[in-house]
């Protein structure tokens, strides 16, 4: 991942009781698109992106990005996890490891990224033990509040930036 030392990319595939988190894969575009150009997905994210823009950027292989899990349920995208350095988007979250989600809105309701999350943030704290993580959403995303809650990270502050009330949780090592 960038900047988080020397971990090895990509891990083997993780699997959970009804899930596999790996990597991209060419299969996966169809989803990646309906994924980012969905208007519920956005609502909280600026909106969704333009399908032909999407469709246009996204290539048909799919780029290694260090960090990127797609969480598959039974052979199909549903959704995506990252665990990242923050690059600097939040200047609260600088230089922090940062949890990003973002699930199919035909997949919300099951528990499926509270498993995907669990699931990620425990090959993160194999793989770099004693570092702490972060997590950033606005306060009006209730679902991603209730999330953050279960996954055992507690607010350390809140802005406003993008025009929103944002929270930001911390999730200490463990």
């Amino acid at each position: 991942m960038p900047d988080l030392g020397s971990v090895t990319w990509p891990p083997p595939p993780i699997k959970t009781e009804r899930l596999l988190l790996r990597e991209p894969e060419a299969r996966d575009r169809g989803a990646l698109i309906e994924l980012l150009a969905s208007p519920e997905v956005g609502a909280f994210l600026g909106g969704p992106q333009p399908r032909d823009e999407l469709e246009r950027a996204i290539p048909e292989e799919p780029r290694r990005r260090s960090g990127l899990f797609v969480v598959d349920l039974d052979g199909a995208m549903i959704g995506q996890v990252t665990l990242t350095k923050d690059t600097g988007h939040l200047r609260q979250a600088a230089g922090r490891a940062e949890l990003g989600y973002l699930f199919l809105p035909q997949a919300w309701g099951y528990g499926y990224a509270a498993e995907a999350c669990e699931a990620a943030l425990g090959w993160f704290a194999g793989a770099l033990p004693g570092e702490p993580v972060v997590l950033a959403t606005q306060t009006a995303n209730v679902r991603s509040m209730r999330l953050a809650a279960k996954l055992g990270f507690t607010e350390a502050e809140r802005f406003e930036e993008w025009g929103a009330e944002q929270w930001m949780g911390v999730r200490p090592p463990g």
